[in-house]
Protein backbone atom coordinates (compact mmCIF):
# COMPACT_ATOMS: atom_id res chain seq x y z
CA UNK A 1 0.00 0.00 0.00
CA UNK A 2 1.39 3.41 -0.96
CA UNK A 3 2.17 5.76 1.90
CA UNK A 4 -0.26 8.67 2.13
CA UNK A 5 2.13 11.55 2.72
CA UNK A 6 -0.78 13.98 3.15
CA UNK A 7 -2.15 12.17 6.20
CA UNK A 8 -1.64 14.18 9.42
CA UNK A 9 1.07 13.07 11.81
CA UNK A 10 0.79 13.11 15.61
CA UNK A 11 2.23 16.61 15.93
CA UNK A 12 -0.27 17.98 13.41
CA UNK A 13 -3.29 17.02 15.49
CA UNK A 14 -2.96 19.34 18.48
CA UNK A 15 -0.50 19.75 21.31
CA UNK A 16 -1.41 22.62 23.63
CA UNK A 17 -2.22 22.59 27.33
CA UNK A 18 -5.42 24.32 28.46
CA UNK A 19 -7.22 23.46 25.26
CA UNK A 20 -10.10 21.43 23.90
CA UNK A 21 -10.63 20.13 20.40
CA UNK A 22 -13.15 18.00 18.59
CA UNK A 23 -12.39 15.14 16.25
CA UNK A 24 -14.11 12.77 13.84
CA UNK A 25 -13.13 9.55 12.12
CA UNK A 26 -13.35 9.13 8.35
CA UNK A 27 -16.41 7.08 7.35
CA UNK A 28 -17.22 6.08 10.94
CA UNK A 29 -20.31 7.36 12.81
CA UNK A 30 -18.35 8.69 15.79
CA UNK A 31 -17.42 12.13 17.04
CA UNK A 32 -15.28 13.05 20.03
CA UNK A 33 -13.56 15.65 22.18
CA UNK A 34 -10.23 15.78 23.98
CA UNK A 35 -9.41 18.31 26.72
CA UNK A 36 -6.03 18.93 28.33
CA UNK A 37 -5.75 21.25 31.34
CA UNK A 38 -2.56 22.42 33.03
CA UNK A 39 -2.30 25.88 34.64
CA UNK A 40 -6.07 26.40 34.42
CA UNK A 41 -6.98 23.37 36.54
CA UNK A 42 -4.08 24.02 38.90
CA UNK A 43 -5.40 27.52 39.56
CA UNK A 44 -8.95 26.25 40.13
CA UNK A 45 -7.96 23.47 42.55
CA UNK A 46 -5.07 25.20 44.32
CA UNK A 47 -7.36 28.05 45.37
CA UNK A 48 -8.95 25.67 47.89
CA UNK A 49 -7.59 23.46 50.63
CA UNK A 50 -9.27 20.35 49.25
CA UNK A 51 -8.41 16.80 50.28
CA UNK A 52 -6.94 14.99 47.27
CA UNK A 53 -10.12 13.00 46.62
CA UNK A 54 -12.29 16.15 46.63
CA UNK A 55 -9.83 17.97 44.36
CA UNK A 56 -9.95 15.05 41.92
CA UNK A 57 -13.76 15.01 41.97
CA UNK A 58 -13.89 18.76 41.32
CA UNK A 59 -11.40 18.43 38.48
CA UNK A 60 -13.50 15.68 36.91
CA UNK A 61 -16.59 17.91 37.05
CA UNK A 62 -14.65 20.73 35.34
CA UNK A 63 -13.49 18.34 32.61
CA UNK A 64 -17.04 17.08 32.07
CA UNK A 65 -18.42 20.61 31.78
CA UNK A 66 -15.71 21.46 29.25
CA UNK A 67 -16.03 18.32 27.11
CA UNK A 68 -19.82 18.38 26.99
CA UNK A 69 -20.23 22.14 26.81
CA UNK A 70 -17.78 22.47 23.93
CA UNK A 71 -19.63 19.77 21.99
CA UNK A 72 -22.91 21.69 22.11
CA UNK A 73 -23.54 24.40 19.55
CA UNK A 74 -25.04 27.15 21.68
CA UNK A 75 -24.17 30.47 23.24
CA UNK A 76 -24.47 30.19 26.97
CA UNK A 77 -23.46 28.13 29.96
CA UNK A 78 -23.39 24.37 30.57
CA UNK A 79 -23.57 23.45 34.26
CA UNK A 80 -22.66 20.04 35.68
CA UNK A 81 -23.74 19.27 39.24
CA UNK A 82 -23.65 16.12 41.32
CA UNK A 83 -25.28 16.32 44.73
CA UNK A 84 -25.92 13.98 47.60
CA UNK A 85 -29.27 13.53 49.32
CA UNK A 86 -30.79 16.82 50.53
CA UNK A 87 -27.80 18.86 49.32
CA UNK A 88 -27.93 22.09 47.38
CA UNK A 89 -25.63 25.07 46.73
CA UNK A 90 -27.68 27.16 49.14
CA UNK A 91 -25.88 25.57 52.04
CA UNK A 92 -27.99 22.56 53.05
CA UNK A 93 -25.54 19.76 53.73
CA UNK A 94 -26.18 16.33 52.30
CA UNK A 95 -25.50 13.00 53.93
CA UNK A 96 -22.38 12.21 51.93
CA UNK A 97 -18.79 13.23 52.62
CA UNK A 98 -19.19 15.64 49.71
CA UNK A 99 -22.51 17.50 49.70
CA UNK A 100 -22.19 18.61 46.10
CA UNK A 101 -19.74 19.39 43.33
CA UNK A 102 -20.54 21.87 40.58
CA UNK A 103 -18.70 23.11 37.50
CA UNK A 104 -19.66 25.16 34.50
CA UNK A 105 -18.37 26.04 31.06
CA UNK A 106 -19.37 29.24 29.28
CA UNK A 107 -18.80 29.29 25.54
CA UNK A 108 -15.99 31.67 24.65
CA UNK A 109 -15.23 32.48 28.30
CA UNK A 110 -13.96 29.51 30.29
CA UNK A 111 -14.50 27.06 33.14
CA UNK A 112 -14.81 27.07 36.91
CA UNK A 113 -15.85 24.68 39.66
CA UNK A 114 -16.00 24.02 43.39
CA UNK A 115 -17.17 21.46 45.93
CA UNK A 116 -18.69 21.56 49.39
CA UNK A 117 -17.56 18.80 51.72
CA UNK A 118 -17.29 17.61 55.31
CA UNK A 119 -13.60 17.10 56.09
CA UNK A 120 -14.13 14.44 58.75
CA UNK A 121 -16.46 12.41 56.54
CA UNK A 122 -14.02 12.63 53.63
CA UNK A 123 -11.21 11.40 55.87
CA UNK A 124 -13.33 8.44 56.97
CA UNK A 125 -14.27 7.53 53.38
CA UNK A 126 -10.63 7.73 52.26
CA UNK A 127 -9.58 5.54 55.20
CA UNK A 128 -12.12 2.88 54.17
CA UNK A 129 -11.90 3.06 50.38
CA UNK A 130 -8.47 4.53 49.61
CA UNK A 131 -7.27 7.95 48.41
CA UNK A 132 -9.52 7.97 45.32
CA UNK A 133 -12.87 6.55 46.45
CA UNK A 134 -14.79 8.06 43.52
CA UNK A 135 -18.00 10.02 43.16
CA UNK A 136 -20.44 7.42 44.44
CA UNK A 137 -18.53 6.80 47.68
CA UNK A 138 -17.98 10.51 48.32
CA UNK A 139 -21.47 11.77 47.47
CA UNK A 140 -23.62 8.82 48.48
CA UNK A 141 -27.13 8.61 47.08
CA UNK A 142 -28.15 11.61 45.07
CA UNK A 143 -28.51 13.07 41.60
CA UNK A 144 -26.46 14.07 38.58
CA UNK A 145 -27.78 17.12 36.73
CA UNK A 146 -26.90 18.87 33.51
CA UNK A 147 -28.27 22.38 32.93
CA UNK A 148 -28.12 24.50 29.78
CA UNK A 149 -28.50 28.22 30.49
CA UNK A 150 -28.74 30.36 27.36
CA UNK A 151 -29.49 33.62 29.12
CA UNK A 152 -32.52 35.56 30.26
CA UNK A 153 -34.33 35.29 26.93
CA UNK A 154 -34.63 31.50 27.11
CA UNK A 155 -35.76 29.19 29.88
CA UNK A 156 -32.96 26.95 31.21
CA UNK A 157 -33.11 23.28 30.31
CA UNK A 158 -32.16 20.74 32.96
CA UNK A 159 -31.87 16.97 32.79
CA UNK A 160 -31.45 14.87 35.94
CA UNK A 161 -30.55 11.23 36.53
CA UNK A 162 -29.83 9.31 39.70
CA UNK A 163 -26.25 9.23 40.92
CA UNK A 164 -25.91 5.50 40.47
CA UNK A 165 -22.58 5.18 38.67
CA UNK A 166 -19.19 4.76 40.37
CA UNK A 167 -17.83 7.92 38.73
CA UNK A 168 -18.99 11.21 37.24
CA UNK A 169 -18.02 9.86 33.82
CA UNK A 170 -20.32 6.86 34.29
CA UNK A 171 -23.16 9.15 35.42
CA UNK A 172 -22.74 11.30 32.31
CA UNK A 173 -22.73 8.23 30.06
CA UNK A 174 -25.93 7.06 31.72
CA UNK A 175 -27.46 10.53 31.31
CA UNK A 176 -26.83 10.64 27.56
CA UNK A 177 -28.18 7.16 26.98
CA UNK A 178 -31.28 7.64 29.12
CA UNK A 179 -32.18 11.13 27.92
CA UNK A 180 -31.02 11.07 24.29
CA UNK A 181 -30.38 7.37 23.50
CA UNK A 182 -26.86 8.49 22.65
CA UNK A 183 -24.06 5.96 23.12
CA UNK A 184 -21.23 7.76 24.91
CA UNK A 185 -17.88 6.82 26.41
CA UNK A 186 -15.92 9.20 28.67
CA UNK A 187 -12.48 9.06 30.27
CA UNK A 188 -11.44 11.56 32.95
CA UNK A 189 -8.13 11.85 34.80
CA UNK A 190 -6.99 14.34 37.45
CA UNK A 191 -3.68 14.20 39.27
CA UNK A 192 -0.63 16.07 40.49
CA UNK A 193 2.40 16.35 38.22
CA UNK A 194 5.83 16.63 39.81
CA UNK A 195 8.70 18.52 38.18
CA UNK A 196 11.74 18.80 40.41
CA UNK A 197 10.63 20.35 43.69
CA UNK A 198 7.38 21.70 42.28
CA UNK A 199 4.04 20.03 41.80
CA UNK A 200 0.90 21.16 40.04
CA UNK A 201 -2.52 19.75 39.24
CA UNK A 202 -3.20 18.49 35.73
CA UNK A 203 -6.33 17.09 34.14
CA UNK A 204 -7.15 15.34 30.91
CA UNK A 205 -10.36 14.00 29.48
CA UNK A 206 -11.74 12.46 26.32
CA UNK A 207 -15.23 11.63 25.07
CA UNK A 208 -16.62 9.72 22.12
CA UNK A 209 -20.25 9.62 21.00
CA UNK A 210 -22.03 7.65 18.35
CA UNK A 211 -23.54 9.97 15.76
CA UNK A 212 -27.27 9.76 15.20
CA UNK A 213 -28.14 7.33 12.43
CA UNK A 214 -30.04 4.15 11.70
CA UNK A 215 -30.04 2.36 15.06
CA UNK A 216 -31.08 -0.87 13.32
CA UNK A 217 -27.89 -1.12 11.26
CA UNK A 218 -25.61 -3.75 12.74
CA UNK A 219 -22.63 -2.23 10.92
CA UNK A 220 -22.98 1.01 12.91
CA UNK A 221 -23.03 -0.97 16.15
CA UNK A 222 -19.87 -2.78 15.08
CA UNK A 223 -18.21 0.51 14.07
CA UNK A 224 -18.87 2.08 17.46
CA UNK A 225 -17.70 -1.02 19.31
CA UNK A 226 -14.48 -0.93 17.27
CA UNK A 227 -13.86 2.71 18.20
CA UNK A 228 -14.80 2.13 21.83
CA UNK A 229 -12.37 -0.79 22.12
CA UNK A 230 -9.55 1.45 20.93
CA UNK A 231 -10.70 4.34 23.12
CA UNK A 232 -10.74 2.11 26.20
CA UNK A 233 -7.00 1.47 25.87
CA UNK A 234 -6.44 5.07 27.03
CA UNK A 235 -5.22 5.26 30.62
CA UNK A 236 -4.86 8.04 33.19
CA UNK A 237 -1.11 8.32 32.63
CA UNK A 238 -1.63 9.23 28.97
CA UNK A 239 -4.29 11.80 29.77
CA UNK A 240 -2.09 13.47 32.39
CA UNK A 241 1.38 13.25 30.81
CA UNK A 242 2.34 16.68 29.36
CA UNK A 243 4.50 14.90 26.79
CA UNK A 244 1.53 12.93 25.45
CA UNK A 245 -0.21 15.70 23.58
CA UNK A 246 -3.73 15.54 22.21
CA UNK A 247 -2.26 14.88 18.79
CA UNK A 248 -0.07 12.02 19.95
CA UNK A 249 -2.96 10.45 21.85
CA UNK A 250 -5.38 10.63 18.92
CA UNK A 251 -2.76 9.39 16.48
CA UNK A 252 -1.99 6.36 18.65
CA UNK A 253 -5.66 5.51 19.00
CA UNK A 254 -7.12 6.23 15.60
CA UNK A 255 -4.52 6.90 12.89
CA UNK A 256 -5.63 3.78 11.01
CA UNK A 257 -9.21 5.09 11.00
CA UNK A 258 -8.43 8.50 9.51
CA UNK A 259 -8.74 10.81 12.51
CA UNK A 260 -9.46 14.45 11.66
CA UNK A 261 -9.47 17.22 14.24
CA UNK A 262 -10.93 20.68 14.53
CA UNK A 263 -8.78 23.61 15.57
CA UNK A 264 -7.84 23.60 19.23
CA UNK A 265 -9.69 26.14 21.34
CA UNK A 266 -7.99 27.81 24.27
CA UNK A 267 -9.54 27.22 27.69
CA UNK A 268 -9.31 29.81 30.46
CA UNK A 269 -10.42 29.98 34.07
CA UNK A 270 -13.36 32.28 34.57
CA UNK A 271 -15.15 33.64 37.59
CA UNK A 272 -18.04 36.06 37.78
CA UNK A 273 -17.09 37.59 41.12
CA UNK A 274 -16.47 41.31 40.56
CA UNK A 275 -16.41 44.19 43.03
CA UNK A 276 -19.35 46.28 41.77
CA UNK A 277 -21.56 43.24 41.25
CA UNK A 278 -20.82 41.90 44.75
CA UNK A 279 -21.49 45.28 46.36
CA UNK A 280 -24.90 45.40 44.69
CA UNK A 281 -25.65 41.90 45.97
CA UNK A 282 -24.60 42.85 49.51
CA UNK A 283 -26.70 46.01 49.34
CA UNK A 284 -29.79 43.83 48.88
CA UNK A 285 -29.13 42.03 52.20
CA UNK A 286 -30.84 43.23 55.39
CA UNK A 287 -28.55 45.47 57.51
CA UNK A 288 -28.40 42.89 60.29
CA UNK A 289 -27.08 40.28 57.85
CA UNK A 290 -24.39 42.65 56.65
CA UNK A 291 -23.43 43.37 60.26
CA UNK A 292 -23.06 39.63 60.87
CA UNK A 293 -20.68 39.38 57.89
CA UNK A 294 -18.47 42.24 59.10
CA UNK A 295 -14.90 41.67 60.30
CA UNK A 296 -12.83 44.56 61.69
CA UNK A 297 -15.22 47.10 60.25
CA UNK A 298 -15.33 45.54 56.77
CA UNK A 299 -18.08 43.44 55.21
CA UNK A 300 -16.45 40.23 53.99
CA UNK A 301 -17.74 38.07 51.15
CA UNK A 302 -15.83 35.05 49.86
CA UNK A 303 -16.41 33.65 46.38
CA UNK A 304 -17.13 29.92 46.58
CA UNK A 305 -15.61 29.32 43.16
CA UNK A 306 -12.27 31.13 43.31
CA UNK A 307 -12.09 31.46 47.13
CA UNK A 308 -11.20 35.14 46.90
CA UNK A 309 -12.21 37.16 49.98
CA UNK A 310 -13.67 40.54 49.09
CA UNK A 311 -13.77 43.27 51.76
CA UNK A 312 -15.97 46.35 51.50
CA UNK A 313 -16.55 49.31 53.78
CA UNK A 314 -20.21 49.63 54.86
CA UNK A 315 -20.56 52.99 53.10
CA UNK A 316 -19.36 51.40 49.81
CA UNK A 317 -22.13 48.83 50.03
CA UNK A 318 -24.78 51.40 50.94
CA UNK A 319 -23.75 53.57 47.99
CA UNK A 320 -24.07 50.61 45.62
CA UNK A 321 -27.67 50.13 46.71
CA UNK A 322 -28.80 53.66 45.98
Amino acid sequence: MALDITAPGPDDLGGKDDSVCGFQLDDLPVRGRVARLGPVIDEILSAHDYPASVAALTGEAVLLALLIGDSMKFEGRLIIQASGTNANPGGIEGKGAVSFVVADYTAGEGVRGFAKFNAERVKAVEAEHGPRPGAQKLLGEGHFAMTIDQGTDMAPYQGVVSLDGPSLAACAEHYFYQSEQLHTRIKLAVGEHYSGDTRAWRAGGAMIQRLAGDETRASEDADFEHVRALFDTTDDAELLDPEVTTGRLLYRLFHEDGVRVQSEREVTKRCTCEAERLKRILASFPPEDRDYMAEDGKIVMTCEYCNKAWKFAPDEVEAAGR
